[in-house]
């Protein structure tokens, strides 16, 4: 029987694999080439869905991914970031599929299509609220839409920017305020000394809030202890539309009043 073929000189003997023995995993490089940024901000998405912004992290993105963490910073510089690109993701389609008509209509569809967005992803709603981190991811689709809203309301110039700003914060005050959450740890115990201390308003000392408190209780900001991802404030957000656009249009046509000469 021949003997085996010895390798010829400078050529590297095959590595066998030991019996047992898993795989090495893929370098950062040869992962970061199979991620892609979407897959990454997609996973990020869901993972904050499940566990929360205050529980997400890198690690554990990666964990989810099956990758080292190092393969992620090829593509996201940090966790503000993928927070950011999350937010961007979810919000994608917020300026799609918006309808024509009067400018009114519009503004009103945006700022319903902001709330329905975030309501599908409650927990991006204190990023949204307190991080300038999401502003990296510029809805220019969106921004557009609404200035050309502003534009036909006769808004312009320094205006321009006030009304804009309104109704940005429109948009995101309200929603990201319905959606705000209990805290996590002992919630139970927080809801019921909640509910204690609103039941337990002193008439003499607050006679208005007492009239009312029956109305108000879980239902009003500063008086609830559910959220409104499982309590949500239908009517009121309407409200805030109403008031909004009202304004709007008032201070419109006060801009355009003509100044009187004395």
């Amino acid at each position: 029987m021949p003997s085996p073929r010895k390798p010829e000189k400078g050529t590297p003997a095959p590595t066998r694999a030991r019996p047992g023995r898993p795989r090495k995993p893929q370098t950062d490089a040869a992962a970061a080439a199979v991620l892609g940024r979407e897959r990454i901000l997609q996973a990020t998405l869901a993972l904050i869905d499940e566990k929360g912004l205050a529980a997400f992290n890198i690690r554990a993105l990666a964990t989810a991914l099956g990758v080292y963490p190092a393969a992620i910073y090829w593509h996201v510089p940090s966790r503000d970031a993928l927070v950011a690109g999350a937010i961007g993701l979810a919000m994608q389609n917020v300026a799609t599929r918006l309808p024509e008509g009067g400018w009114q209509l519009r503004l009103a569809a945006v700022m319903r299509g902001f709330r329905d967005a975030l309501r599908a992803h409650p927990h991006l709603a204190p990023a949204v609220a307190s991080e300038l981190a999401t502003n990296v991811n510029v809805d220019a689709p969106l921004i557009d839409y609404v200035l050309a809203a502003l534009e036909e309301a006769r808004f312009e110039g320094p205006a321009l920017v006030d009304a804009f700003n309104v109704v940005i914060a429109a948009m995101c005050g309200f929603a990201t305020l319905e959606l705000s959450a209990a805290p996590a740890e002992a919630a139970a115990e927080w809801q019921d000394a909640c509910r204690s201390r609103i039941d337990a308003v002193d008439a003499q000392r607050h006679p208005h809030l007492a009239r009312h408190v029956g109305e108000l209780r879980n239902q009003a900001f500063m008086l609830r202890w559910a959220s409104g991802r499982e309590q949500p404030l239908h009517s009121s957000f309407d409200a805030w539309i109403d008031v909004v656009i009202r304004g709007l249009e008032a201070r419109s046509r006060m801009l355009r009043r003509p100044v009187r000469v004395a």
